[in-house]
């Protein structure tokens, strides 16, 4: 049998066994073996066989990676043989399977051959140069295989792009419903503070309008419904002038003090009324006036109707009711001859009767009359009345 000559020698050789590997398996071995640092690595090993002497010699021309191998076993799986045979019949199938070695990163100094379905490690081995154009095709091609593209399923690759779309599209309209959510929020969050006046003026309004419809119907009950007409119109304009005016709508920044302009508004809308009261009772007293000018305006009754009879209604006259009652006959007798001389002098001299009612007092009699309180001390004196404050319902007295 003759051996390859241009050899060199790795490792000590075992007596029994011994391996030669061609120079292309060596260097397919050492390429995989700089990528087996981090993950281990198989290859299976194909050549030929022959025993001599009693010494069996292996020639090792192809090697190719294995998949299925993950660790060193003495008896292969049967998946791990299936691929070696699948190898060879692909790229070594004048070869036969002889073993295989496990790559790790170290230094390649032996191999696990298989006899009768048994693996052994064989130590050493000779490197021989020889024409291989077997292993020169294999490494050609696995290098091809190498740098090919991946094929991708184009059907797979449209669905998938379809899912990511329809997500992409979902969580845009999720974060466009929450975006709007949170535009709302921020809105309502921000719409008290937006005009904040405008709240103390709907309540102070609304205010305003209970207190003008309370002070409403209290007039109504003094009034007793007698005259509906005219607390009416007078509700409408009380009404319309609460509504006209504009109430204080300054606001303190420091202290949030709104009590000074709520009263003012109260003060407002009390001296309005007031005013309304006045002016009714002042129509009442010039209506009674008118009533009296047209009495004395007949030749008989005003002599004697109006100052005589009256003085005797009082409950109990003072004494000094007496001499306010003396001055009233002679006003009484001058108006006769005094009227031919001209008709501006007659309501002057001719008293005037009024009824007290619910809520009257003297001052605001007289201001309704007279335009001030100069001539309350007057009426007390001609009508008897002691105590200015001490007026009935339904009392009647005399205006001068």
């Amino acid at each position: 049998m003759e051996l390859p000559k241009n050899i060199t020698q790795i490792g000590i050789p075992d007596p029994n066994c011994k391996v030669y590997v061609e120079d292309y398996v060596i260097s397919y071995i050492k390429q995989l073996n700089r990528h087996a640092g981090d993950k281990e690595m198989a290859v299976a090993l194909y050549g030929t066989r022959k025993e001599e002497a009693g010494i069996t010699y292996l020639f090792l021309y192809g090697a190719c990676r294995l998949n299925f191998l993950q660790r060193e076993s003495r008896h292969l799986s049967q998946a791990v043989q299936q691929e070696a045979e699948q190898q060879r019949r692909r790229y070594f199938s004048q070869y036969a399977f002889l073993g295989y070695r496990l790559l790790n990163g170290d230094m390649v100094e032996g191999f696990h051959i298989c006899e009768q379905n048994v693996c052994r490690y064989i130590a050493g081995y000779a490197q021989f140069y020889e024409k291989n154009d077997t292993m020169l095709a294999f490494m050609l091609e696995d290098r091809k295989e190498e740098a090919k593209p991946e094929e991708v399923n184009q059907e797979k690759y449209d669905e998938v792009k379809k899912r990511q779309e329809e997500r992409r599209i979902q969580s845009e309209e999720q974060s466009g419903q929450a975006g709007l959510r949170r535009r709302r929020s921020e809105t309502d969050a921000k719409a008290p503070a937006r005009n904040p006046n405008q709240a103390m003026r709907n309540m102070k309004f609304a205010a305003a309008a209970v207190f003008v419809l309370l002070c409403l119907a209290g007039v109504a009950t003094l009034n007793d419904g007698s005259q509906p007409g005219e607390w009416q119109m007078a509700a409408g304009r009380l009404f319309q002038s609460a509504t006209a005016q504009q109430l204080p709508d300054r606001e303190d920044d420091a202290g949030g003090n709104n009590q000074a302009g709520t009263i003012v508004a109260e003060d407002k809308l009390a001296d309005a009324i007031l005013q309304e009261n006045m002016t009714d009772v002042s129509e009442e007293v010039r209506a009674a006036a008118g009533n009296a000018e047209r009495e004395t305006a007949s030749p008989a009754p005003t002599a004697t109707a109006s100052p005589t009879p009256e003085p005797s209604a009082e409950p109990a006259p003072t004494p000094s009711a007496e001499p306010a009652a003396s001055p009233a006959p002679e006003s009484a007798a001058t108006p006769a001859p005094e009227s031919a001389a001209g008709p501006t002098q007659e309501p002057d001299a001719a008293p005037v009767s009024y009824t007290i009612k619910r809520g009257d007092t003297l001052i605001g009699i007289c201001i309704a009359k007279y335009g001030s309180d100069e001539k309350v001390a007057e009426i007390c004196s001609f009508n008897g009345i002691t105590d200015p404050d001490d007026i009935k319902v339904g009392q009647k007295i005399l205006l001068p």
